[in-house]
């Protein structure tokens, strides 16, 4: 097989559209250096990728998958682990784990963790038994080790420890941030998966305007569609008790990214979210909804809408929202009371936030109500994203177009 730095190379010699100047520039480096990788190989995965994305614009993903089986160093090994995993590349991601399982010493970690990943991506394992898996592998340094304490961070949120998943998400943002130039790949798909957990965590503390900035900046970075549709249910979330409009069509945007993954769990999560929302915002039911859920809206304010209630939630789990809807349909400061009371308990400020508004509704102005509807955890970090903090996976632009294929 011709090496890959040769087979580039004639790539971009034969493509009438592209010259090493405007490929280098693309990719982050100046003509000598690219020049000097076509020649003699050796360049940084990051620019790697950039190249695949200038070359093959129409199957960028395909072509980088195969690159990356055919990497031989330490480094650029480690870092298609990680392309892998938090592009959500499943394929790649159990070819790699694969080709090197057996190996020792560090690149035996790096195979036992990211296994860790893919067994959590393809459902294998839930997030509850991330820390035990973790725990199995032994100790971990540098890199490795950050990365496990945000996969600890999965765990913090499935089991509701916010607090500390809070806090264990700072402290990575911090070590992340100290990483150098020669590690930018890393730090930029690491500072990713931070601005995932805390998104979550700051919708959930209610902080909003965190919440809004990392959601935002995860959408900016397109890395993955799942993770746009994460971020995107983040947005429609904090806009639920200001701006219906906004907060429906994000939420239908979330629903329709959801639809081009090939996970039918994910689809029917995010559909169940935005009819949910629809519940709540009193927006009318698509007539594909689930029946309970039309019977629901059908019977609101009748004698029936409690009982319908909680056939929703035998059906649906006890979601926080079909729990607040029914506290509301009780029409008493005394249940929703109760419901903002069992809420905080649990952390879950952004909820008692929205049982607190619905007490307001009901003739309640105590400054204490307005305290609960505007309390918060502030979550966002010391470090600023830049609103493109990934730059390594912008797509090309007109200016760059290629015909290669």
């Amino acid at each position: 097989m011709q090496k890959l730095h040769k087979e580039i190379g004639n790539i971009i010699e034969d493509n009438d559209h592209l010259t090493i100047s405007k490929v280098a520039d693309f990719i982050g480096c100046d003509r000598q250096e690219l020049s000097n990788f076509i020649n003699d190989g050796g360049i940084s995965f990051r620019k790697l990728l950039r190249l695949s994305f200038i070359l093959f614009p129409k199957n960028q993903q395909e072509v980088m998958s195969s690159w990356c089986l055919r990497l031989n160093t330490t480094e650029s090994i480690k870092q298609s682990f990680e392309y892998a995993s938090v592009t959500r590349n499943i394929e790649l991601l159990r070819e790699l784990i694969e080709k090197y399982r057996g190996e020792k010493d560090i690149m035996g970690k790096y195979v036992s963790v990211y296994s860790i990943l893919y067994d959590f991506y393809t459902n294998e394992i839930g997030a509850k038994d991330l820390i035990w898996r973790l725990e199995k592998v032994g100790q971990l340094k540098g890199e490795l080790a950050i990365l496990a304490n945000i996969i600890k961070c999965y765990n913090y949120y499935y089991v509701e420890k916010y607090h500390l998943m809070l806090e264990t998400g700072k402290e990575a943002e911090a070590s992340i941030n100290k990483f150098g130039e020669r590690r930018l790949f890393i730090k930029e798909c690491y500072l990713h998966r931070i601005a995932e957990v805390l998104g979550h965590v700051s919708l959930h503390l209610n902080d909003i305007d965190s919440a809004r900035y990392y959601a935002t900046r995860i959408i900016s970075a397109d890395m993955c569609a799942k993770t746009v549709a994460g971020a995107t249910y983040i947005l429609g979330m904090t806009y639920l008790p200001e701006d219906e409009v906004k907060s429906i069509n994000y939420l239908q945007a979330r629903y329709e990214i959801s639809k081009t993954l090939g996970e039918k769990d994910i689809e029917e999560n995010a559909r169940r979210d935005l009819d949910f929302a629809k519940l709540y915002l009193n927006v009318q039911l698509d007539a594909d909804s689930d029946p309970i859920l039309q019977r629901l809206q059908s019977n609101k304010g009748s004698e029936f809408e409690l009982k319908l209630i909680k056939e929703a939630i035998f059906k649906q789990g006890e979601e926080d929202i079909l729990v607040l809807l029914g506290a509301i349909a009780r029409n008493t400061t005394e249940k929703l009371h109760e419901c903002r009371k069992s809420f905080f308990k649990q952390s879950n400020y952004f909820f008692a936030s929205l049982a607190a508004r619905e007490i307001r509704k009901l003739g309640d102005r105590s400054e204490m109500l307005e305290e609960f509807i505007d309390f918060k955890i502030e979550t966002k970090g010391d470090v600023e994203f830049e609103e493109n903090f990934i730059r390594c996976f912008a797509r090309i632009d007109n200016s760059y177009k290629s015909n290669s294929a």
